[in-house]
C-alpha cells in the first residue's frame, strides 16, 4: 500500500466513524481540544517561568525569581493534573 492508499482509507474509516458515533467524535475532538490548551498552557508557563527566574537572578530579586519557581511548578501540576484526567477517561 502506498500513502494514498493509506489516506483514502483512513478518510473512508473516519467518514464511517462519524456516520455510526457521532457523539464518539465530539469526545474525541473535546479530548484534542483540551490536549492542545494544555500544551499552550504549559508552554507559556514554561517560558514565563524562565524568564522570570533569569531577571531575578540577574537582579538579584526575590520576587521575580520566587514568582518564576511558582510558575515553573504550576507547569508541572497543570500537566500531571491533565495527564491524570485523560487516564480517567
Amino acid at each position: 500500500m502506498d500513502d494514498e492508499q493509506v489516506r483514502a482509507t483512513v478518510a473512508e474509516m473516519e467518514q464511517a466513524l462519524r456516520a455510526e458515533d457521532p457523539g464518539f467524535v465530539r469526545r474525541v475532538h473535546a479530548v484534542r481540544r483540551a490536549d492542545n490548551a494544555t500544551c499552550v498552557a504549559v508552554f507559556l508557563l514554561l517560558a514565563l517561568g524562565a524568564v522570570l527566574l533569569t531577571f531575578g537572578v540577574a537582579t538579584v530579586a526575590l520576587v521575580p525569581w520566587t514568582l518564576g519557581l511558582a510558575s515553573l511548578v504550576t507547569a508541572v501540576l497543570v500537566d500531571d493534573h491533565h495527564k491524570k484526567a485523560l487516564r480517567r477517561r
